[in-house]
């Protein structure tokens, strides 16, 4: 919902006259400018809108983001528990051994 701003076209037509534009060109420069300030202008509401909907997204986002990285470090977690227990067997295989050839 674009809300248009109050701009007095003829008014600043004449102050660029008055300081020495020629009248088509001021003429012409006020409704450009007129014309952009008309499509250009927007609510207030639809700024705060804007923003909520921003917000929100951003939010969205961070909750994604950390649920990723809660379900990194399960699985590293998990793969960490594979790691020990196989450097436990190692080790216990290793003690094995040695105690094998010192008992020889």
């Amino acid at each position: 919902m674009n809300m248009s701003i109050q701009f007095d076209t003829l008014d600043y037509a004449k102050k660029l006259s008055s300081a020495g534009v020629p009248a088509p060109q001021a003429e012409a420069h006020a409704a450009a400018l007129g014309n952009a300030l008309a499509s250009s202008a927007v609510a207030r509401g639809e700024l705060s809108a804007l923003e909520q909907n921003l917000l929100s997204a951003i939010k969205l986002g961070e909750q994604q983001i950390h649920g990723r990285l809660e379900r990194m470090d399960l699985r590293q977690g998990a793969d960490m528990k594979h790691v020990y227990w196989m450097m436990s067997t190692l080790i216990l295989l290793n003690l094995g051994i040695l105690s094998k050839l010192m008992l020889q």
